[in-house]
């Protein structure tokens, strides 16, 4: 009776999640699905400041955010690219969440992990603000 129960969770939960997880691996390993990845990730790093972080280094590398709008350190570029992925993942769910006409439990889901994800993004990046001297 446990093993039946037990299976049928599995069944439930780690089955589908297994299966997506396969598909969309496999989805990303396809020469299109790669090459957009590659192509999100670069436009990722322009806009985290990964060239002027590289390009222009401040003396100083163990800040880690630089304490002045002249200039980034790289630890500071990577933080910036986890904002903006975390707050385009939060803008996703909440399209998801349009989307969901069938059930409203993942509705309401979708759009509460929207607004959560948007919200760490945003007090992140303010909180970064901050730290470098903005606020």
């Amino acid at each position: 009776m446990i093993r039946e129960a037990l299976g049928s969770v599995y069944k439930k939960t780690i089955g589908p999640l297994k299966d997506g997880l396969i598909e969309f691996v496999s989805s990303i390993t396809k020469r299109a699905g790669l090459l957009q990845l590659l192509y999100a990730l670069l436009v990722v790093a322009l806009a985290a400041g990964f060239i002027n972080a590289v390009v222009f280094p401040v003396p100083n590398q163990s800040y880690i955010p630089y304490p002045g709008g002249s200039a980034e350190t790289v630890p500071e570029a990577i933080i910036d690219s986890f904002v903006i992925i975390v707050g385009g993942a939060g803008i996703y769910l909440a399209v998801l969440s349009g989307r969901q006409t069938v059930r409203t439990r993942t509705v309401s889901l979708y759009l509460g992990l929207a607004l959560l994800l948007i919200i760490v993004s945003l007090f992140t990046g303010i909180d970064l603000a901050i730290l470098k001297g903005y606020g």
